[in-house]
């Protein structure tokens, strides 16, 4: 059996407490007028949690929906952000965790015909 790498374990993680204190902010400034800042304050933690759980349980998809999502926030952030120089620091984070996510030993382990072999190999 495949172990899960540590570097996904950790992007993980950190993907998951950075979700939970974003929608804490979130739920606390709650009383802002900008209702669609506030809708996507709220969504992308959300993806991003639901997807970092999804990592967890070696689900492949969730890679790309982590990927898709987090260009898309970079690119809306871009787009809004007055200082563009405050959303290197993101970008650069968001780049890292693709590395780690995207790396070979990450590969085989979302791999299903890797899961599918490590399956077949168990004993009954």
């Amino acid at each position: 059996m495949v172990k899960r790498p540590v570097s996904v374990a950790i992007s993980c993680w950190f993907l998951i407490i950075g979700s939970l204190s974003s929608l804490a902010s979130a739920y606390l400034g709650r009383n802002d007028p900008a209702e669609v800042q506030y809708a996507i304050l709220l969504a992308s933690p959300g993806i991003t949690l639901v997807a970092a759980l999804a990592m967890l349980q070696r689900q492949r998809g969730a890679r790309t929906v982590y990927l898709v999502w987090g260009v898309i926030d970079i690119a809306l952030s871009l787009a809004t952000v007055p200082l563009k120089m405050n959303v290197l620091s993101g970008a650069l984070t968001f780049a890292v965790i693709c590395a780690f996510l995207f790396s070979p030993k990450s590969n085989a382990w979302f791999s299903p015909r890797k899961a599918a072999n490590d399956a077949c190999m168990t004993p009954a």
